[in-house]
């Protein structure tokens, strides 16, 4: 059984209807409660606890092992990236992520020659997981695998993941991905952060520079620049490694929001938005994208906001809806929010596309049917007053 979606599941051996089987899935509600709270729980309901990694051996390994070949992945050029050589390597995020999911391997298979890391190995390693997790398993174990056939340490014939598919992307595609923010959720968190607070500086932020978490959390006064007579943010997408630029002229709002957060001293000489150390008068230093993103999620749970998955990304995602809905143009969406395919402004642009078809379309409907009702009574014999009507039985029963 499971208390709500997103936390782990709880295997009730017992026959359905039982009485041991009611007492253990109460058990296990009460256990689920108690840990993580329920769906309406501001202060749990975001919390997700794992299994604590297993510790990985810090001696040195022995030669054809998986930790062996993990361990050399990890210094080489496809992993720490060297432009001379072709390879822009993984970005913190991605190395983390690839970090925890191999190494949750090591535990059982590190000393183990990396043969054993058989295709049916994977598969079942696969399917212990989520269809998102076993997709992001598969593509860290492709990494490691392209690079070992790049160092002659594999043939490609004998690449294990051949063949091997995860439901990743269908899972993605009926999740819908992250949530986008309604008007309601944007209106309790303004009711709840007035300007000049933190919290109201990240949500603009987000809202009005429509930039990603990553580039949000290093946006400050280094990007404000002059364009056309009007003040503009200029930044170089971290997702782009700096190829993309985006320049966008400033919001007026935003423009009020960051003249509320100088006033009351929140803004840094790096960033709009970080932390101090040593103090309240210490100078304010970036923080992390991940440590950021849980400060915004924390504001955002305060203010009743805390649907799962709705959080930074959701932001960006209600903005991209609404510049589609103000015809903006592919090219336009792009500029602004720093896409490079065309694929991505299209799906919004073809969403508000269809919702304005539907909204036309009944609005014809409706007037279609009214001139319909307007004219019926043309067909209707006239009925003058104190009328008698005979039934038709009447005819015939004369007849």
């Amino acid at each position: 059984m499971q208390l709500r979606k997103g936390l782990p599941k709880i295997r009730i051996r017992d026959d359905i209807g039982s009485r041991p089987f009611n007492d253990a899935v109460d058990a296990a509600i009460a256990a689920q409660i108690a840990d993580y709270g329920t769906a309406g729980d501001y202060r749990h309901a975001q919390k997700q606890r794992s299994e604590p990694r297993p510790a990985v051996r810090t001696s040195a390994p022995q030669p054809a092992t998986l930790r062996w070949y993990w361990t050399l992945y990890k210094n080489s050029d496809q992993w720490r990236g060297d432009l001379r050589v072709g390879h822009k390597g993984l970005s913190d995020g991605t190395r983390e992520q690839r970090t925890g999911l191999l190494e949750s391997l090591l535990a059982d298979n590190g000393e183990k020659p990396f043969a054993i890391l058989s295709r049916k190995v994977i598969k079942a390693e696969m399917k212990a997981r989520t269809p998102v997790q076993a997709g992001n398993l598969l593509s860290a174990l492709r990494g490691l695998i392209r690079w070992m056939i790049d160092e002659d340490h594999l043939d490609e014939d004998d690449d294990p993941t051949i063949g091997l598919k995860s439901g990743k992307a269908r899972a993605s595609r009926e999740s819908g991905g992250w949530i986008p923010w309604t008007d309601e959720d944007l209106a309790a968190y303004r009711n709840r952060w007035p300007l000049g607070t933190e919290a109201r500086l990240m949500l603009d932020i987000l809202t009005y520079t429509m930039l990603r978490v990553g580039d949000a959390s290093r946006f400050g006064p280094p990007h404000l620049t002059k364009m056309i007579k009007q003040m503009a943010f200029q930044i170089a997408t971290e997702k782009s490694q700096g190829r993309t630029i985006v320049t966008v002229p400033m919001h007026p709002e935003f423009a009020a929001s960051l003249r509320a957060a100088r006033a009351a001293g929140m803004i840094g000489e790096e960033v709009f938005v970080g932390k101090r150390i040593g103090g309240d008068n210490s100078p304010i230093v970036p923080m992390t994208k991940k440590s950021w993103a849980n400060k915004f999620k924390k504001y955002a749970v305060l203010a009743g906001v805390n649907e799962p998955k709705k959080s930074c990304h959701g932001v960006r995602k209600t903005r991209a809806e609404a510049a589609a809905y103000a015809d903006c143009t592919e090219a336009q969406m792009m500029a602004m929010f720093g896409w490079t395919d065309p694929k991505m402004p299209a799906h919004y642009i073809a969403k508000a596309k269809r919702d304005r078809l539907g909204a036309s379309g009944m609005e014809k409907l409706v007037s279609f049917d009214g001139d319909q009702n307007a004219n019926i009574g043309d067909f209707l014999p006239l009925r003058t007053q104190n009328a008698t009507v005979t039934p038709i039985s009447n005819f015939q029963k004369k007849a």
